[in-house]
């Protein structure tokens, strides 16, 4: 088996926010829109470490990606 230890360490792959950090990001959006959004199955996809929850910092960044509304270009001389 082996140890992870040091500078050896494995990094991970994503960077891990907590519930709290992701409210801090997203303006409008507070801790209890995020666990209204888990109830609900909505929001950025989320992840549970025992009762912790984190959200990987890519995939937030996708969802909001994601989310843009295109608005339509304003006609000029009608």
């Amino acid at each position: 088996m082996t140890t992870l230890a040091g500078t050896e360490a494995a990094q991970l792959s994503h960077h891990y926010l907590s519930p709290e950090q992701v409210a801090e990001l997203l303006p409008g959006v507070t801790k209890g829109t995020l666990a209204m959004w888990r109830y609900e199955h909505k929001g950025p996809r989320y992840y549970k470490l025992g009762r912790k929850v984190v959200y990987a910092l890519d995939e937030v960044e996708e969802r909001i990606a994601g989310s843009g509304v295109e608005t339509p270009q304003a006609s000029h001389g009608q």
